[in-house]
């Protein structure tokens, strides 16, 4: 029997009729070019390695008259050149030609008739690199049975070409229409309130499972700033702009061991005191009380609570990855952007942070990290999906900090030099932003309505200043907590 669609997934994939950029979840891999390969190398080690998630080859099928949810149906055409690509950088084939043409990608929206993934490679680098831009639609990865498709293809260890194994792969028959109907409707007869049931059921949960942490703060939100807060909503989305941005781990983890606080909360302080910046440099008068709410998608530990009931989200995710029992929930926290004391936005983000930290369903950045494969992409991924349970107009921007593997990856035999995370633009959203840890660096990539922030570029040119201002402030006195190190 041919497997539906989840109930949480039918608005996903109505919303790829739009702009891609609010469905699809991306990434940015700077590799070497692997010596000896050619594309239809390459072609052959991406088709090995889905073997192991067979979502991939599998297109959606609508229920005729609409007696039920569509449901995953092997793609009997499935034709791989379609889905890897090739695409090439203009001089002087650097960063912010990488951030132009992948800007172009992300908008054009993913065929509901194949398979909805993509594969671009890159070429045109001045140095001889080459990039891969993974593209995949939110509805292919739940973290639970089915990965992001970069962390499908990265390893640990470097793909002789030599030793590829291409299973063969038959497709299962397509059930025919008759079939899809009396399935619907035997499943309706059996339950009929099943998918009214498995929608309430699945926000209430996530309702749950943030308010089992949010429920741990220090103080209520704060309303944002009028002015500041219209900066990053919109109403007409309009074309994708991309910035990526990188800077030292190593800065940001003595940051975090000199004010005894989180590395989490010195990335987020380091955006905030970039975001300010941006801000001020459009003229924008700024209060010291304003702040902007954003939305931390958090991981969890499903399982069960601590007084023993069903877990807030109960089913196992990550479980393929390494890692048993994870969820993501949503919390909104306020990023001090009117303060001027780069000392004291840290110290306000960390006293935020501590309450959500502390929960005992929390899970730290060390567990993250050692998650298996490249985690930080399907983490990302389900950072979007538990942001879409949560109201449009309750927060002004999503910001998702994944920490990665600190050691060297391989996509196929080619070094992993940098990876940079394109997040998704959720809709009435004019700024998004996805940090991901990897090999002793933090990359930062920002997605943006043109309209809204034209200029997303120069968001992470600001982030070296912001750094530099933490690192010339004095901590406060010890507040006893601990620095995570990854």
């Amino acid at each position: 029997m041919a497997r539906r669609i989840e109930v949480s997934d039918v608005a996903l994939i109505g919303s790829n009729t739009a702009l891609s950029r609010s469905g699809a979840i991306c990434s940015i891999s700077v590799i070497e070019r692997p010596r000896g390969w050619d594309m239809n190398t390459l072609m052959e080690f991406v088709d090995s390695r889905l073997a192991s998630a067979p979502r991939y080859r599998q297109k959606i099928r609508s229920v005729p008259l609409m007696f039920g949810r569509s449901v995953w149906v092997d793609d009997q055409d499935f034709d791989l050149s379609f889905h890897v690509r090739r695409s090439a950088l203009p001089e002087p084939g650097g960063l912010r030609q990488l951030a132009e043409l992948v800007a172009r990608l992300i908008d054009r929206p993913l065929e509901t008739s194949r398979p909805l993934w993509e594969l671009y490679l890159i070429e045109g680098f001045a140095d001889g690199r080459i990039a891969v831009l993974s593209k995949t639609h939110q509805a292919l990865v739940d973290g639970r049975d089915f990965l992001d498709l970069t962390q499908i293809v990265l390893g640990d260890t470097p793909a002789n070409k030599d030793e590829i194994e291409v299973p063969t792969w038959t497709p299962s028959s397509t059930p025919s229409n008759g079939v899809l109907v009396v399935d619907a409707l035997t499943s309706l007869v059996a339950d009929p309130l099943d998918p009214l049931r498995r929608m309430a059921g699945g926000i209430e949960r996530a309702e749950k499972a943030a308010m089992s942490i949010v429920s741990a703060a220090t103080a209520p939100l704060r309303p944002s700033h009028g002015g500041v807060a219209e900066t990053f909503h919109t109403r007409r989305a309009t074309g994708s702009r991309v910035g990526l941005a990188s800077f030292p781990l190593a800065s940001v983890r003595g940051i975090a061991r000199r004010h005894q606080c989180t590395v989490n909360d010195v990335v987020l302080s380091v955006l905030c005191g970039a975001l300010r910046s941006w801000i001020q440099s459009w003229g924008r008068p700024l209060a010291t009380s304003d702040v902007l709410n954003v939305m931390v998608p958090l991981a969890v530990r499903a399982g069960s609570t601590e007084d023993g009931e069903e877990s807030p989200l109960g089913e196992e995710l990550l479980d393929a990855a390494g890692v048993e029992d994870t969820e993501m929930a949503s919390v909104v926290m306020p990023l001090p952007v009117g303060e001027t004391n780069p000392r004291v936005r840290l110290a306000q983000i960390a006293r935020e942070t501590a309450a959500f930290a502390s929960a005992p369903n929390a899970v730290g950045a060390q567990a993250m990290a050692g998650f298996g494969g490249f985690a930080p992409s399907t983490l990302h991924a389900l950072g979007v999906r538990a942001a879409r349970l949560v109201p449009e107009g309750s927060y002004d921007l999503i910001v998702t900090n994944a920490p990665g593997p600190q050691h060297r990856m391989y996509w196929a035999e080619g070094e992993l030099f940098e990876m940079y995370p394109v997040p998704a633009l959720l809709p009435g959203q004019g700024l998004a932003v996805a940090l991901t840890s990897y090999d002793g660096t933090v990359y930062a990539g920002f997605t943006s309505d043109r309209s809204v922030v034209p200029d997303v570029d120069e968001i992470g040119e600001l982030i070296a200043a912001s750094i530099e201002e933490l690192e010339e402030t004095e901590p406060y006195l010890s507040r006893g907590r601990r620095a995570e190190t990854n």
